[in-house]
């Protein structure tokens, strides 16, 4: 029940996946809750690779639902977040304008990529993350 298609405008034609493997997607989305909770990230890689090494959900699909996860569970935590007086409201505007305006570029940006361009900007975006957050730990500083 969760299969589905997309209209890909880099290939002009629709593409139909087939979802698999949700008993293991639900153990990678368990340990990216648990990593988000521990060190206070959002954990959208695990759920990106939980949905396309586990569920076989081709990369264009896995990144918008990510993001659109990230989205509802961004905006659940926001009204929490406000209410106790942990948010800059000053500091959330211009930083929310660049934002949209990143994303609706990448959006844009994504629709005229292959699934394996995506894939690959993602790993350079992983890798670059992975090293700086080993050096950090490390307690290099830059």
């Amino acid at each position: 029940r969760l299969n589905g298609s997309y209209y890909d405008k880099r290939l002009q034609q629709e593409v139909v996946y087939n979802v698999t493997g949700i008993p293991a997607a639900v153990g990678f989305m368990a340990i990216a809750g648990i990593i988000s909770g521990l060190l206070g990230i959002g954990a959208g890689v695990v759920k990106v690779l939980a949905h396309e090494i586990a569920m076989k959900v081709p990369t264009k699909v896995s990144t918008a639902t990510s993001n659109f996860m990230i989205g509802v569970t961004a905006a659940a935590a926001a009204g929490v977040y406000l209410r106790r007086g942990l948010v800059l409201p000053y500091l959330v505007v211009p930083v929310a304008i660049a934002v949209l305006i990143g994303a609706f570029l990448g959006t844009i940006l994504m629709e005229r990529m292959s699934n394996a361009r995506v894939r690959q900007v993602f790993a350079v975006a992983l890798a670059v993350i992975g090293v700086e957050m080993l050096l950090r730990g490390l307690g290099v500083r830059f």
